[in-house]
């Protein structure tokens, strides 16, 4: 992790600053007995000394100590490692403060002081809920107790600590297609045709990397992109960021531009690479516009609910001037939507079992990596 050369105090002073926050240690056992959700992963556990506490406002990315008043829609949560832990009221959590735009459950935004507010999403995000679909219950309720602060009574905050393996934007060409997927919306089929993709591309022998740009800090993307195959696989979280809703276009860019250079600097053949939510959605909109971000894109795998979707998506992608590869997703499954599709479009749609047939892989390294520079399929 990249650290900050914060010193451990055990005997650290309680300090009172007016306004904002009561600093004090963090009572012994806490951490011990507390679920840590995914989305600290990152920040060393021996960094966790204080708490903090008044009416100070948290800030995106910030730590909190939370106890849970009643579970609702999430009755589980993330760990580090990947399980899901049961929750039980009473259970104390370390989670992230971190905004949430996900139309299939919340939105959600953080809240100006620490009083009680909502778990929005299982890998271990907090904020107020503002909106919530009529497709699942109301989010789990829980208090904060504190920010979660070093020894010097410094909050801790996920932008200060990254993953190891992320490095700064590399501006020079990354030498290896970027396949991009992206979607009409939420469950769109996106995570399924990137891991799909992955599939094809490393059964075909290539090295392959893998990495989504925006969304909501959960490791379940990032597990399936691992066990589809991917020899290097990263997300936003690892960027320091536990949500990309409400952090700009810039920020999304820059975002990309890290974990691709990452992937690159890891000698992969072909990186597959999502973005979240729909291509209305703000940050995703955005994103796609940005020429910086075109220049590095080879194809676009599009995935989409229903026939209206499909259609209009890729015409609007072909609008922006990206290369649309195939429809794939949710519509590619209904033989119906399929052909509606089909009648209107040039573009082919692709079910999830050709994405990963053999010698599809082989097909697309052949199409967008020349013949000179082609590495061997098959060197591991």
């Amino acid at each position: 992790m990249t650290a900050r050369n914060n010193p451990i105090n055990s005997k650290t002073v309680e300090l009172k600053i007016p306004g904002k926050f009561h600093i004090s240690p963090l009572p012994s056992g806490v951490l011990a007995s507390a679920k840590s959700a995914f989305t600290t992963r990152n920040v060393p556990t021996e960094e966790m000394q204080t708490v903090l506490t008044g009416n100070g406002q948290p800030r995106p990315g910030d730590l909190v100590l939370a106890r849970v008043d009643r579970i609702r829609q999430h009755a589980r949560l993330e760990l580090p490692n990947g399980r899901r832990s049961r929750l039980f009221p009473g259970d104390t959590i370390v989670a992230v403060y971190g905004n949430r735009y996900a139309p299939d459950q919340f939105e959600s935004l953080v809240p100006e002081d620490l009083s009680a507010c909502h778990l929005v999403a299982g890998g271990g995000v907090v904020s107020l809920m503002r909106h919530r679909s009529p497709k699942v219950k109301p989010p789990t309720e829980i208090t904060p107790i504190g920010l979660v602060g070093d020894a010097t009574g410094r909050r801790l905050n996920t932008r200060d600590w990254l993953n190891p393996d992320v490095i700064q934007g590399n501006p020079s060409p990354w030498r290896m297609p970027v396949f991009l997927v992206v979607g009409s919306s939420m469950n769109a089929g996106k995570t399924t045709t990137a891991a799909r993709l992955i599939r094809g591309l490393t059964e075909d022998g290539y090295r392959v990397g893998a990495i989504k740009v925006t969304g909501t800090g959960s490791g379940g993307d990032l597990w399936h992109f691992v066990d589809a195959g991917a020899r290097h696989a990263l997300d936003f979280t690892d960027a320091g960021y536990v949500s990309t809703y409400q952090s700009g276009a810039t920020a999304c860019l820059n975002i990309f531009e890290s974990l691709g250079a990452s992937v690159c600097h890891k000698g992969m053949q072909a990186l597959v690479v999502e973005v979240a939510d729909g291509i209305l959605q703000k940050e995703t909109a955005a994103l796609l516009s940005m020429s910086e971000f075109k220049r590095r894109i080879s194809a676009v795998w599009y995935c989409a609910g229903d026939s209206g979707s499909a259609l209009f998506g890729v015409d609007w992608l072909q609008n922006q001037g990206y290369d649309v590869e195939a429809v794939s997703g949710v519509v590619s499954s209904n033989p119906l939507a399929a052909a509606e599709v089909q009648q209107h479009c040039d573009v082919p749609v692709i079910g999830k079992d050709a994405l990963d047939a053999a010698g599809y892989g082989h097909s697309l390294m052949e199409k967008f990596v020349p013949e000179s520079s082609r590495a061997s399929a098959f060197a591991r």
